[in-house]
């Protein structure tokens, strides 16, 4: 087993990786490795441990037909044409659960930052303009006894609503795949009810989103969603930013149709949009949901798990194309 690794492990998982294999290539650098450059170091390898910014099509798969698995270091995998890699035979995993409590933490932290305008306050004693206490000085909204709403109440957002629990909000959410069963495991849980987009946009103070980017779910938010928000609503964002219109999103931000947003991700990151750099009312962080030094290790060994599971002929927990293992086993030597 040929392996090329886009980016660092931490030690331990690197270690176990080199256990495993008869070559490994990492590429020691957060800098991103260009398109030509993966392919040129793919030629001749069986795995591929990547990164969300590296993307992985039917182009690069064509040019790297030794390829036959790809260990995405995230736990969402829309920078891959999984179609592609399954018609190919070419195994696709991720890093679920492993990095819930960290995303739901920071994604909490967001929501308080924007909704108390903590980073805005910042700011404001750093440049000096601090005179004094007043009575409406940086007037913000409490969370208890406020509705939230949740957009994906998957493992993150059940991670994300146990925070809220203990801040004492009423939660509402949507989700496409919870049927009878799982509605009533989430209303014992945190007392939630499930309710259509447009209903959670009306009825919301905050709102959260925690679901995958898909052709179903690009663009979820957009004009016709903030036009039935509250003018208090805060919206949080650590899933992927294409799930909102980012136009959409300054022009409700800029005219008050919002009170707040505090962003993790973006539309086309890393460039950020120069008005919402310019608006006050935005708390930005750069895609560090899972940054923790523990979850960022947990994930590399998971990753590297799978990895090994895979090519010692066990189909590993965290595929997220099971269908193509028979492919994939069938082009194992």
């Amino acid at each position: 087993m040929k392996v090329l690794v886009t980016g660092i492990l931490s030690q331990k998982a690197a270690a176990n990786l080199k256990q495993h294999t008869t070559s490994v290539d990492i590429y020691e650098s957060d800098d991103a490795l260009d398109p030509d450059a993966i392919v040129a170091r793919l030629k001749g390898k069986d795995a591929l441990v990547c990164l969300l910014g590296d993307k992985v099509n039917a182009q690069l798969l064509d040019k790297c037909p030794d390829l036959k698995l790809v260990a995405n270091v995230a736990v969402g995998y829309d920078n891959i044409n999984v179609g592609d890699a399954t018609e190919r035979g070419v195994l696709i995993t991720n890093t679920p659960g492993v990095l819930d409590n960290a995303t739901a933490d920071l994604a909490f932290g967001l929501l308080l930052s924007a909704a108390r305008r903590i980073s805005e306050s910042d700011r404001f004693v750093r440049d000096g303009k601090w005179q004094g206490w007043k009575r409406d000085l940086m007037l913000g909204q409490e969370l208890h006894g406020k509705t939230l709403g949740i957009v994906g109440l998957g493992r993150i957002g059940k991670a994300f609503a146990k925070r809220a629990q203990a801040f004492g909000l009423k939660i509402i959410y949507t989700k496409r795949s919870a049927d009878q069963s799982e509605e009533a495991e989430l209303k014992k849980l945190f007392d939630a009810e499930k309710v259509e987009l447009d209903d959670l946009c009306e009825r919301s103070d905050f709102i959260s989103i925690h679901c995958p980017l898909t052709p179903l779910t690009k663009h979820l938010i957009g004009k016709k969603q903030f036009s039935k928000m509250r003018p208090n609503c805060v919206l949080v964002n650590t899933s992927r930013g294409a799930v909102i219109d980012e136009a959409a999103l300054v022009e409700a931000l800029s005219t008050n149709k919002i009170a707040a947003a505090g962003l993790d991700v973006f539309e086309k990151e890393p460039a950020v949009s120069p008005e919402l750099l310019n608006l006050e009312n935005v708390v930005m962080t750069p895609h560090i949901g899972s940054a923790s030094r523990e979850t960022r290790e947990a994930m590399d060994e998971l990753a590297i798990a799978g990895l090994i599971s895979a090519f010692a002929k066990k189909c590993p927990q965290n595929a997220v194309n099971p269908d193509a293992w028979d492919k994939f086993a069938g082009r194992l030597s």
